[in-house]
C-alpha cells in the first residue's frame, strides 16, 4: 500500500501540475480572449470615431472640390467673355479696316479717274489751242489757192 500511496503520490503532483497547467492555460486564454474583446470594442470605438472623421474628411474634400470647380467654371466662363469681346473688338475694327480701305480706294480710283479725264481734257484743249493757228492758215492758204484758180 505504501507503494500505491507513494504512486498516487507520485501521480498526485504530475496531475496537480497537469491540471494546474491546463488551468492556467484556460486562465491565459481567458484573458487573452478578454483582451482581444477588449481591443476589438476599442477598435470599433476608434473605428466608428474615425469613420466620422473619415466622412467629414471626404465630405469637406468634395466641398472644397466642388467649389474650385465652380471657381474654375466661373473663371472659364470669364475667359470665354473676354475672349468673345475681345473677337468682337477684333472683328469690328477688322470690319472698320476693310471699309476704311474700300473708302479710300473708292477714293484713289475717283481721284485717277477725274486725273485720266483732266489730262485727256486738258490734251484736247491744247492740241486745238495750237492746232487752231496752224488749221487757220491752212485754211487760208487752201483758200487763197481755190480763189487764184
Amino acid at each position: 500500500m505504501e507503494d500505491s500511496k507513494k504512486e498516487m503520490n507520485s501521480e498526485k503532483p504530475m496531475m496537480e501540475g497537469f491540471n494546474k497547467f491546463i488551468s492556467d492555460i484556460q486562465k491565459n486564454v481567458k484573458n487573452f480572449q478578454s483582451s482581444l474583446e477588449e481591443q476589438s470594442k476599442k477598435g470599433i470605438e476608434k473605428w466608428n470615431e474615425n469613420q466620422e472623421k473619415v466622412k467629414y474628411f471626404f465630405q469637406n474634400a468634395k466641398k472644397k472640390l466642388d467649389n474650385q470647380f465652380i471657381i474654375w467654371k466661373n473663371e472659364f466662363k470669364k475667359k470665354q467673355i473676354e475672349n468673345k469681346e475681345q473677337w468682337e473688338f477684333t472683328k469690328q475694327k477688322l470690319i472698320k479696316d476693310y471699309q476704311n480701305w474700300q473708302d479710300k480706294v473708292k477714293k484713289d480710283f475717283e481721284a485717277g479717274i477725274k486725273k485720266w479725264n483732266r489730262f485727256w481734257i486738258k490734251s484736247s484743249f491744247m492740241l486745238l489751242l495750237f492746232m487752231a493757228p496752224i488749221l487757220t492758215i491752212i485754211i487760208i492758204i487752201a483758200v487763197v489757192i481755190n480763189m487764184v484758180d
